[in-house]
């Protein structure tokens, strides 16, 4: 062990005598908790050194003297070289003995984590104020202390070959169906690889297209989120060492879907979503739209509109094709440097630098107002998407509308749409639609997917999750008031 670790500036060995026996200590004082091994290891051998050495001479009472002076429950013996290496990069500690062929492994693991903080993409007004953090085993008590069914099975499994990361399946042994989970499962005991990154890592590792711009794996940090989601017939993942849980399957209007829909009135979170909806075909739609109709089809716009448009275009110097993607490609340069930089100063910077530039581009007659007015929409609206790795996938397929517009115009603008459309209608999560239950139809599942409609009403489980109990609750009758009954 010293030949092949003593490299190592924090590895330890403590040799100790007792008598005719020595044994040995092996650990990492970076990885184990040295407070812990001195009270429950050092001092216990210390203050019963007498005992150790009346017993040293014989080898199997020294054995079970050694393991009963260690008041700890966490001790198990091995026997492969390489399993007490494995467990020793843990923060375990290694306990050679004498004549002994095998180990004692003493789990002694020092665990930093964070406090539990609020969230910072998925925050909600009327919502818990509580996220995932980077440890696993406080993320399992998070769902548990929630969830406190006998029937939430956790079943973790160790990946990657170097950084031996552990993940967490999640689901209902009695809702969710086994077809996803035993798929989950093989998904993930088929990975080979060094390191898992984080959650995005294994979320394209395991879904089923990775090229799609379309994550078909929702990631949350919200501990609320993926116990409703458990509730429904999902299966959920967390890494250890990831700060977010990956729900699955899921399909687009789930994706769309946010915390604060479920901590409102029921006509609300329908406007809202339609909104988002709309603004979703805003982000996307819009600029292409602009393009084609304005440079190749302006025939289709209203006189007295194409005619307030191209008198605000008269002294551009650039083309309408150059000029939009001049202004969207700024944007995007804006909002990255939003990002990168400091909170303090970050969004100070995108809107002070937005504001500017916009101003100093119509001022020199680079770019018309109504430009301005259409990548300002478009932008705001990308900020919607409930998921962020949504809203990446708007910014593309702007540009990617926008690149058939400017060759084909409205013809190549409807051609990507009919792309994108087909794209998404071809998709799968895990075995269902990605655009259930609008495709397949289902009104069954509407109640909580277009729109969303009173809790009394939704009786339900989603069809499309094929859950093996699909009622998960029972409809209240309106209970009249003392003075109905009074009547």
């Amino acid at each position: 062990m010293r030949n092949q670790l003593g490299q190592n500036s924090d590895f330890v060995m403590s040799e100790i005598t007792f008598g005719m026996k020595r044994i040995c200590l092996g650990y990492f004082h970076t990885m184990a908790d040295i407070k812990k091994l001195d009270e429950y290891v050092f001092r216990p051998l210390r203050q019963n050194e007498e005992e150790l050495v009346q017993s040293s001479e014989d080898q199997e009472h020294f054995r079970e003297t050694l393991r009963s002076l260690i008041p700890l429950n966490e001790i198990c013996s091995v026997e492969d070289w390489d399993s007490a290496l494995k467990q020793l990069v843990c923060g375990e500690v290694l306990i050679f003995v004498d004549g002994e062929d095998a180990c004692l492994s003493i789990d002694m693991q020092k665990v930093e984590k964070r406090d539990i903080q609020p969230p910072d993409a998925e925050q909600s007004v009327n919502g818990p104020k509580e996220s995932f953090v980077e440890e696993l085993g406080t993320n399992i008590t998070l769902i548990r202390q929630r969830l406190r069914d006998p029937n939430l099975y956790v079943e973790c499994f160790q990946l990657s070959k170097r950084g031996k990361q552990e993940v967490a399946v999640f689901y209902l042994v009695d809702v969710a169906n086994d077809r996803v989970v035993e798929e989950v499962k093989q998904r993930i005991s088929a990975i080979e690889t060094d390191f898992i990154q984080g959650q995005m890592h294994l979320q394209e590792l395991i879904q089923d297209n990775s090229f799609s711009l379309f994550p078909q794996i929702r990631p949350t940090e919200r501990p609320d989120v993926a116990c409703s989601n458990l509730l429904e017939g999902s299966v959920i993942l967390l890494v250890n060492g990831a700060s977010h849980a990956l729900i699955l399957p899921v399909t687009l209007f789930q994706l769309m879907d946010t915390v604060d829909d479920y901590y409102t009135n029921w006509q609300y979170a329908t406007l809202i979503r339609f909104v988002r909806m709309l603004a979703l075909l805003f982000s996307i739609a819009i600029p292409g739209m602009y393009l084609s109709l304005f440079a190749y089809n302006p025939e289709l716009i209203p006189t007295r509109l194409v005619i307030s448009m191209d008198a605000a275009r008269v002294k551009v110097a650039l083309p309408i094709v150059l000029e939009i993607f001049v202004m969207e490609i700024i944007i995007e340069i804006l909002r990255e440097a939003g990002l990168k930089l400091p909170k303090t100063i970050g969004q100070a910077v995108s809107i002070v630098g937005g504001l500017v530039i916009g101003e100093a581009a119509v001022n020199a007659n680079l770019v018309s107002p109504i430009t301005i007015v259409i990548v300002a929409l478009t932008a705001i609206s990308s900020f919607t998407a409930p998921v962020y790795l949504l809203g990446i996938t708007y910014r593309i397929l702007r540009f990617f509308l926008l690149l058939c517009s400017g060759i084909l115009g409205l013809y190549g603008f409807l051609l990507g749409v009919f792309l994108i459309h087909a794209h998404i209608a071809k998709l799968q999560s895990f075995g269902v639609p990605f655009l259930a239950p609008l495709s397949p139809l289902r009104f069954k599942d509407w109640k909580d997917t277009l729109v969303r409609i009173s809790y009394n009403k939704q009786t339900n489980r989603p069809t499309f999750l094929r859950p093996k109990e699909s009622t998960k609750a029972r409809s209240l009758r309106m209970i009249k008031s003392f003075w109905e009954k009074k009547r």
